[in-house]
């Protein structure tokens, strides 16, 4: 199988995590890479053999013995016992590393996966929604125009009434003039009838003067010849 260089690293580290992990309750050791050792009740072959613990077993140590070569220790099922120091290491076996690292590098490089396909879901989720402001500021855009076009809208039923309230104060002035320009044509009918009628009674009454001298003189020339 084949890592990354950043999974290597992970590996590399983990060995440090390890030897930190130690401190957390009590010192801890692990089986060596020795096949299998036995666990037993006391210090030496003669005791009773409580349990067989193979390579990588972690173990918590409690005590180590003066002049002796057995630790006692505690198993995480909870038993205690003794076992020879020198099948002990204070790190794991590299068997063991290796198999931790091989597993937290997998879960790394699955949790890298996932986190790329969220990227990706995010890069289209974020074009997604680039494309949905897009449109909203076209539709927003479109919304002012026609917003204006609706305050142009408003705003002529004002200049309408302001239109027709100057258009009918200039109809009133219009029938004051054409009131007054009546009364002036009635007078001026008037006294043109009036003219008229006198020039007509002047022919008249000239006419009549003729008609009453013209036979006189027509007389008056007949007496004269004769």
């Amino acid at each position: 199988m084949k890592f990354s260089q950043a999974s290597m690293a992970v590996v590399s580290l983990l060995g440090v995590l390890f030897v930190v992990e130690a401190f957390a309750v009590g010192p801890t050791r692990y089986v060596n890479d020795e096949l299998v050792i036995t666990l037993r009740a006391g210090q030496g072959s003669e005791y009773k053999i409580l349990k067989s613990l193979a390579s990588g077993t972690r173990l918590e140590l409690l005590e180590e013995s003066e002049g002796t070569d057995f630790s006692r220790v505690r198993t995480r099922g909870g038993t205690e016992g003794w076992v020879r120091s020198w099948y002990l290491s204070e790190i794991p076996t590299a068997k063991l590393l290796l198999a931790d690292a091989v597993r937290k590098a997998e879960s790394l490089e699955a949790e890298n996966k996932t986190l790329r396909a969220s990227s990706s879901s995010s890069t289209k989720i974020s074009k997604s929604l680039k494309k949905q402001l897009s449109q909203l500021e076209k539709e927003n855009s479109t919304f002012l125009k026609e917003n204006i076009k609706l305050q142009d809208l408003a705003r002529r039923p004002i200049e309408l009434e302001r239109e027709n309230n100057r258009l009918t104060v200039e109809i009133s002035r219009i029938k004051q003039d054409n009131i007054m320009l009546a009364d002036e044509n009635a007078g001026l009918r008037q006294s043109s009838v009036q003219k008229w009628f006198m020039a007509g009674s002047g022919v008249l009454i000239a006419g009549i003067i003729f008609g009453l001298i013209l036979p006189r003189l027509r007389r008056n020339r007949a007496s004269g010849w004769h």
